[in-house]
């Protein structure tokens, strides 16, 4: 995997910081994907949902009522803290499973074990072309056969993309945020060993920002050039995903 270092080290910090100052940064209420994830669960039958870059838990919490059982990873200790507090106050049941973990390593469960994985927002910060690779292919790891992942990211038509000060490939600073703007084709690239089942248009917040809502069902079986397990440099593989859908510019994320 590539290592940035201090460059990544600077974002965790900003992430505590930003936190610590800020304990509902992101709002009280959850996210519309989140809500739109709710109906795609229910609908097909989901019960263990891996949440990561789960935050301060808006999202996490809404799950977590819903009856879902879910495990949040995040690498912001002070998120996970406000987490904790939150889902204590609450007393949701069953209890949130949560752990600070970096994304850029093997995801610490076996293979086979969620439902489901849900990220909003995760894959568009400071995360190269190699390391979503490197992700997608983890988390295909540790879906059951047919699982879903559910995966948010901003896009090349939001108004801050090329603004700030430009990192690396598609990747901007803007206010001490690292964003990774996405395009059709990164999607595309990154759905290997996947069916496509939705790639939707919507926004958030007062910018608004513009975002990629993603729909993907794990393939049953072995890709062809998959590297044996235990490898913690697994790459996806296997024959290239087809086209997704053209989709309106603000659907429901949770229709099908």
């Amino acid at each position: 995997m590539t290592d940035r270092g201090e460059s990544s080290t600077d974002q965790k910090r900003h992430w505590e910081k930003t936190y610590s100052n800020n304990p509902s940064f992101f709002g009280e209420e959850p996210s519309e994907f989140a809500a739109g994830a709710v109906a795609v669960f229910s609908r097909e039958g989901t019960r263990t949902v891996l949440e990561l870059g789960c935050g301060h838990g808006r999202d996490t919490l809404l799950f977590a009522r819903e009856g879902f059982e879910v495990t949040a990873l995040d690498y912001s200790e002070e998120a996970l803290g406000i987490l904790a507090a939150r889902a204590d106050e609450i007393g949701v049941s069953p209890p949130v499973a949560r752990r600070v973990f970096d994304v850029r390593v093997a995801l610490p469960f076996p293979d086979g074990s969620f439902d489901a994985c849900y990220s909003h927002m995760l894959l568009c910060m400071e995360l190269s072309t190699e390391e979503l690779k490197f992700l997608v292919a983890e988390i295909r790891r540790v879906l059951r056969p047919g699982g879903l992942a559910l995966y948010s990211v901003r896009n090349t038509f939001d108004k801050h993309y090329r603004a700030g000060v430009h990192k690396s490939e598609d990747m901007y600073e803007i206010g001490g945020f690292v964003v990774h703007f996405f395009g059709e084709e990164m999607i595309q690239s990154l759905s290997r060993g996947y069916e496509v089942l939705e790639v939707n248009r919507m926004q958030e917040g007062s910018l608004p920002r513009e975002l990629f809502a993603v729909i993907l069902r794990k393939r049953e079986g072995s890709l062809p050039d998959e590297a044996p397990r235990g490898s913690e440099k697994e790459t996806p593989g296997g024959e290239p995903a087809k086209p997704a859908p053209k989709r309106p510019t603000k659907p429901d994320p949770g229709k099908t």
